[in-house]
């Protein structure tokens, strides 16, 4: 709730700066307030994300879980797409619009600038999935019972290797997590 707020707060910032920035901002202020914008956006970003070892969904908090033991029959690395979102596309279109501020005088300079915010919306969403990508394992598990399942999950230290056992947790919702045994660590 408390990051919810904070971000809708400095949304309507970043908004504020935009609108100063499209009309009548000199080259030197547009400087630094593009610093500043650029430094909230990587503290927000930084703040999202996870500290944790293992993260669940909200949904998993308290419901209960299946759980199998089984062994690890192959693993596979894979790149987790990244996801795109509100800060890239803001920070983007800041950062367009800045720049399109600099080029032309009058209707010239207001015209680039919206320009500017349209493309560097648009890089900025691009810019911010790239940044969330991550690499993960494809993890092929016999469980005990005989049934073979495939779980893609992000990397973990330790990796997981043919041959671990493992715990595999099961929600109802459809969300699987695998974690080493107990008795390997």
């Amino acid at each position: 709730m408390t990051l919810s707020v904070s971000i809708q707060i400095t949304t309507s910032r970043l908004n504020s700066l935009v609108f100063n920035l499209a009309t009548h901002m000199t080259s030197r202020k547009i400087s630094i307030q593009l610093l500043t914008i650029l430094a909230i956006s990587f503290l927000l970003v930084g703040c999202s994300s996870k500290g944790a070892r293992h993260s669940v969904p909200h949904a998993s908090v308290g419901a209960s879980h299946r759980v199998e033991n089984g062994t690890v029959v192959s693993v596979q690395t894979v790149r987790i797409e990244g996801q795109s979102g509100y800060v890239g596309y803001q920070t983007g279109t800041l950062l367009g619009a800045g720049v399109g501020q600099t080029i032309g005088a009058g209707t010239g300079r207001a015209a680039a600038s919206l320009g500017g915010a349209a493309v560097g919306g648009l890089v900025g969403l691009a810019a911010e999935k790239a940044m969330t990508e991550k690499f993960g394992q494809e993890i092929t598990i016999e469980l005990d019972r005989g049934r073979l399942i495939a779980i893609v999950q992000e990397e973990t230290d330790p990796a997981f290797r043919s041959g671990d056992r493992v715990t595999v947790l099961e929600t109802p919702y459809g969300y699987s997590m695998v974690r080493h045994s107990a008795t390997q660590m």
